[in-house]
């Protein structure tokens, strides 16, 4: 098989895909941006309502995940994208670390997350809007509505990343002010009725007892993978690095914001009236202000929609770039002349996500595919952190001269700590997609049900990365570098 196209002579060590993005695609996303689309990316404080079910037990786990994967995912990507700066995050590291191949499955599996979430993010949003204007819609209309939500972010996805950013930035600061609100609302309540809905437990809070509630931690790890997302625009970046401060900050947020999304709940609903989909809004209602439960629906559906226009934005570049490594049509790598998005990228991922909803959707009862598509996007998006983990270890020896000549971010304490920072991320990862595929979500769903669902997903996912690889690189081996590009050489001349 043909080695991925490098650049001419004097960038030999360069995939075309760290070059030519660099100059086509604008640099907007400053230090702020990149914190608000760190968050809207990994940050869904719908996340709270299912892992409150855990009860208090659910802080420990939170615990568990901050110190066993957010934190070494953090440090990991920063130092990768510090290192190599470009377009396409864990795909551009896995190849320079490990080997095309295993470059083109890891850059997959933190693809096809876009794809499940397709298939996510509508159905809350229209559970959000249901609850909100108190209509329950049938079947058949329920996936309208969703298919209908799907492509109106995509649509909006479409447009100037500047457009994004500006609304974002406002859309960022309604997310703290809700967060907040949603701590605040559970403080009120539980003084106002003599203590917390769920009692409290200082033991249950830090019981890390994973032998009963791995479940959470599996969910726990869900809401929190997706740190290398935001690398995926790397050439997008002002200034690399912006990219440092963008993985601490936002981790810092992420951290506060679903400790108070999760306090908030379980100190103002009784676990007997939790709703895993709809709770967070629900903590309103304790309130006895009529209305505020449903303005709080609205506003957690508008902000979920907009985290997933985000996504799609952030995605589609990962399409973009495997079309300029040869791994799918040259069509891929097509850039709408105004906006500079990879708009045919937008559509593939739009196309196959409403497949997936009627599909999907139309076989068992919504909360079972729901949960079971959050169970198999966790062990799929978990998978590929090894491909930005282990990388780390590999670059500190393979590298060596460059961690000692160049200047960019790493982790403190030389290789041997990085390492153990490593290690500690592999560990809390395999961790998470053992207990993902192991138990249930939900107690309402039977472990051969819940197992199948989960496995089925996963196995079909890995089939499609198989003939998607070998039929791309069939496909594009017969353009040459110069066919592939042309298009984008006559961008810029277009822009000139």
């Amino acid at each position: 098989m043909a080695a991925p196209s490098s650049t001419s002579a004097g960038t030999s060590d360069k995939l075309i895909s760290e070059i030519v993005p660099d100059q086509v695609l604008p640099k907007v996303l400053g230090t702020f941006d990149l914190v608000a689309v760190y968050v809207f990316i990994i940050f869904f404080i719908s996340g709270s309502s299912i892992i409150a079910g855990g009860g208090w037990a659910s802080i420990s786990m939170w615990l568990a995940g901050f110190v066993l994967f957010l934190a070494p995912a953090a440090a990991a990507v920063a130092e990768l994208g510090g290192m190599w700066p470009a377009q396409g995050g864990v795909y551009i590291w896995s190849y320079h670390t490990m080997s095309e191949r295993l470059a083109f499955l890891g850059g997959f599996l933190s693809w096809i997350p876009v794809i499940l979430a397709g298939t996510l993010t509508p159905a809350a949003a229209v559970a959000y809007f249901s609850y909100a204007f108190d209509f329950q819609p049938g079947l058949t209309a329920n996936i309208v509505l969703q298919l209908v939500l799907l492509w109106a972010c995509v649509a909006f996805a479409m447009r100037k990343l500047t457009l994004t950013q500006s609304i974002a930035r406002g859309v960022f600061i309604f997310y703290g002010v809700l967060v907040t609100a949603v701590f605040v609302a559970g403080i009120i309540v539980a003084t106002r009725e003599g203590g917390s809905a769920v009692p409290f437990s200082a033991g249950e809070s830090l019981s890390f007892d994973f032998s009963q509630y791995g479940w959470v931690f599996g969910v726990v790890l869900l809401y929190l993978v997706g740190v290398e997302t935001p690398y995926n625009m790397g050439a997008e970046f002002l200034k690399a690095r912006n990219a440092t401060k963008m993985a601490l900050w936002g981790s810092i947020i992420l951290a506060v914001g679903y400790i108070f999304g999760t306090v908030g709940i379980l100190l103002s609903t009784p676990a007997d009236e939790l709703d895993a989909v709809t709770g967070v809004p629900r903590v309103f209602d304790y309130l006895d202000v009529s209305g505020l439960g449903r303005i709080g629906a609205v506003g957690v559906a508008l902000v979920s929609l907009m985290a997933f226009t985000i996504y799609q934005s952030a995605y589609s570049r990962l399409v973009f770039v495997s079309g300029l490594e040869r791994h799918l049509p040259r069509l891929f790598t097509h850039l709408n002349p105004r906006t500079r998005n990879p708009v045919t990228a937008l559509l593939l991922q739009g196309v196959i996500s409403s497949i997936l909803v009627v599909v999907l959707y139309s076989q068992q009862s919504l909360t079972t595919i729901f949960l079971s598509i959050q169970g198999a996007l966790t062990v799929l998006w978990l998978a590929s952190g090894f491909f930005f983990l282990f990388p780390v270890i590999i670059a500190r020896r393979k590298y060596a001269e460059r961690y000692a000549t160049e200047d960019f971010w790493r982790i403190p304490g030389g290789t041997w700590a990085a390492t153990a920072v490593a290690a500690v991320g592999i560990f809390g990862t395999a961790m998470g997609i053992y207990y993902t595929f192991t138990l249930p979500f939900s107690a309402d769903i039977p472990k051969s049900t819940w197992m199948w669902n989960v496995g089925s997903i996963t196995a079909g996912t890995l089939i499609a990365a198989v003939v998607i690889y070998l039929a791309g690189r069939r496909s594009a081996s017969k353009l040459s570098d110069d066919e592939r590009l042309l298009h984008l050489a006559q961008l810029e001349l277009g822009q000139a």
